[in-house]
């Protein structure tokens, strides 16, 4: 046992490294200097088992594969020493089939290929059991399994997996065969692989058999011929298949004494076409159908002749696998009145099944010779006891390897996947902290921007007011205190002769100036009716020389905007107003007023001089106070070409 663990552990390790590299499997195009010679070879179609033909192709092969040498070792090495290794089976060479399985599986190891050592693996697996080595067998269809679980080939570990129940079933380890298949189940449930999944449900359906579970091995007998549910899945599956999938689910009913249901299906299956050509498989049903006869009426004469039949079938065909159970059948069914004719049957069965080594098949035969022996008051050979207690401990010894093996592989693979979705849980955590944080981080930015620009919006506003406030206070002073002054000084001066006119005048004219600052930057009530304020604003320029025109605005819906846009709105006209006054010489000023999706589109326009559009300070101001109200302000002009300005809001 500590051999096998370490043998075992040397193999995962070994794989492991080999699942890890990259597969280097080279595919064959049509470039390859051998390609047309290989099509050659697997075109070379051949009949049956004739040897001669086998023989030819093995040379064949042979040539091939000394050239595929030179070229270095590739696919095409592989798939010919695989070839080479299926001509060698079926020539029942054997042990030479095994030696180029192994030399595919030594180079694609190398080669760290590893599609190919599984292939390789999986032909090994199969020759040793056809040699009954089922313990070599399962550890080989176990590292192949290891590793298309590792490769994460659904399709190729299922195929596995069922390999691995079928050897279970073999050795009569039914508990073992069904969890293993049930595991095949799951890897090729979603998959194409129709055959080798109607097989698992197959399998599981014989093991619950086994166990006494009829109804759930109808269950999945049905799920296996259900599959078929398409010409096309027919021939996926084999309709070779499906009938055995039919013999079992008859041999069910049997097992539940449901005699004319499962006699039913036995003549169904004996008028297919397929089961009359294939001897064997209807040696097979001849033989469960004479079986069943016999259990429904032990005085059936037809049951006889059904069984005797299908062992002279049998016997033609040399099957040695369903002469066993044919001659079981029969001892059974002559012990009732003919105990030595009963015994005979046993002991040709019981020699069957040990020259075939198939020791579950030794012990059933053992027992019925045992039992016939007793009933003739014979004599039980001891070295047939030993030989009974031998058997049951290998086959004993034999179920608990294959099921070590497997529960050992099933382990580290559970164990490996713990890990790989703990990593992946980690990751996946790590993750969500790691966008939390950005998150969170990306969040705080964005309402340090937004305070910022809030902040900054409400510094403008505050500036903006405390400028407009600052006009208002320059402008009451002016009022109060230089225009008044200036009034004093008039008055005192108009009675004195000796002062000039000129300086009246003057004097006159200053105070006109202090009183329109004044008047320009006076406190106005924005609360009240704002068109009102604005229209008499504009209104005011209107005279002899310039003719005023304003247009829509009473269209506005004024108690909407704000006072600080009021205000702007306000001093920006305020301000075109008296840079026309003082400079464009217009006869004409027009101003038209709209709502624009939301927003106050304000147009200006005169008739007057124009200018080149270098900015002056009032341009400046007025363009200034859009922008502090998010606003836009676009000036065109030329020279003898008027003033234009259009405002947004």
């Amino acid at each position: 046992m500590k051999q096998f663990y370490v043998t075992s552990l040397f193999f995962l390790c070994l794989f492991c490294i080999i699942c890890s590299c990259e597969n280097r499997n080279i595919e064959i195009h049509s470039g390859h200097p051998l390609s047309e010679e290989l099509n050659e070879l697997f075109d070379f179609k051949i009949k049956g088992n004739d040897t001669s033909a086998l023989k030819n192709k093995l040379r064949l092969t042979d040539e091939l594969l000394e050239k595929s040498k030179q070229f270095g070792i590739d696919s095409v090495t592989y798939k010919v020493l695989m070839h080479k290794s299926s001509i060698h089976y079926k020539l029942r060479e054997v042990d030479s089939a095994m030696y180029y399985s192994y030399e595919t599986y030594d180079l694609a190891s190398k080669a760290k290929d590893s599609s190919y050592v599984v292939r390789a693996l999986s032909k090994l697996g199969y020759y040793h059991k056809s040699k009954k080595e089922y313990l070599k067998s399962f550890e080989k269809y176990n590292e192949a399994f290891k590793i298309s679980e590792l490769l994460k080939d659904k399709e190729k570990t299922g195929k596995v997996l069922h390999a691995m129940a079928k050897i279970q079933t073999s050795i009569g380890d039914f508990v073992g065969s069904k969890a293993t298949a049930i595991d095949g189940v799951e890897f090729l449930e979603r998959t194409d692989e129709l055959r080798d999944l109607s097989g698992l449900y197959h399998t599981i359906s014989v093991a619950l058999k086994e166990e006494g579970k009829y109804e759930e091995a109808l269950d999945y007998n049905d799920k296996a011929t259900q599959l078929a549910n398409s010409d096309s899945k027919t021939k996926k599956i084999g309709k070779s298949n499906l009938l055995k999938f039919k013999n079992t689910k008859a041999n069910i009913l049997r097992e539940q004494k449901k005699f004319k249901e499962a006699i039913s299906i036995y003549d169904g299956l004996l008028k297919n076409p397929v089961v009359v050509k294939d001897k064997k498989e209807h040696a097979r049903v001849l033989d469960n159908k004479g079986y069943t006869l016999w259990l429904e009426n032990t005085e059936n004469i037809e049951s006889e002749n059904l069984m005797l039949r299908a062992l002279e079938l049998r016997n033609e065909e040399k099957d040695n696998n369903g002469l066993i159970a044919n001659n079981i059948h029969l001892a059974e069914y002559y012990s009732e009145y003919n105990k030595s004719l009963a015994l005979q049957y046993a002991e040709k069965a019981y020699e069957k099944a040990k020259s075939l080594d198939a020791m579950d098949d030794v012990l059933e035969a053992l027992d019925n010779v045992f039992s016939l022996s007793l009933g003739l008051n014979k004599k039980i050979n001891d070295n047939l006891s030993v030989e009974y207690s031998k058997t049951a401990n290998n086959l004993k010894s034999l179920k608990n390897s294959t099921q070590e093996i497997y529960a050992s592989t099933m382990y580290n693979i559970d164990r490996e996947r713990k890990r790989t979705e703990a990593q992946k849980l980690q990751k996946e955590r790590q993750k969500r902290i790691t966008d939390s944080l950005i998150l969170m981080i990306i969040l705080i930015l964005c309402i340090s921007i937004f305070s910022y620009f809030i902040l900054k919006s409400k510094h403008k506003k505050k500036t903006l007011q405390e400028v407009y406030n600052t006009e208002s206070h320059i402008s009451k002073k002016v009022h109060d205190e230089v225009a008044n002054d200036v009034f004093q000084v008039m008055t005192m001066l108009q009675g004195n002769t000796s002062v000039s006119e000129k300086v009246i005048d003057d004097l006159d004219h200053i105070y006109d100036k202090t009183r329109n600052i004044a008047k320009v930057h006076s406190v106005l009530d924005y609360e009240g009716d704002f068109k009102d304020t604005l229209n008499d604003l504009l209104l005011s320029y209107d005279n002899e020389m310039t003719s005023v025109i304003v247009k829509d605005i009473a269209k506005i819906n004024w108690g909407a905007i704000s006072k600080m846009k009021k205000q702007t709105i306000y001093k920006v006209l305020q301000e075109l107003m008296v840079n026309m006054k003082k400079h464009s010489e217009a006869e004409i000023v027009a101003l038209t007023f709209k709502t624009i999706k939301k927003k106050i589109a304000i147009t200006y326009s005169d008739d007057g001089v124009g200018t080149n559009l270098k900015k002056s300070t009032g341009l400046q101001n007025v363009e200034n106070r859009i922008k502090s109200i998010k606003g836009t302000i676009i000036f065109e002009s030329e020279i003898n070409k008027g003033f234009k300005s259009k405002i947004t809001v």
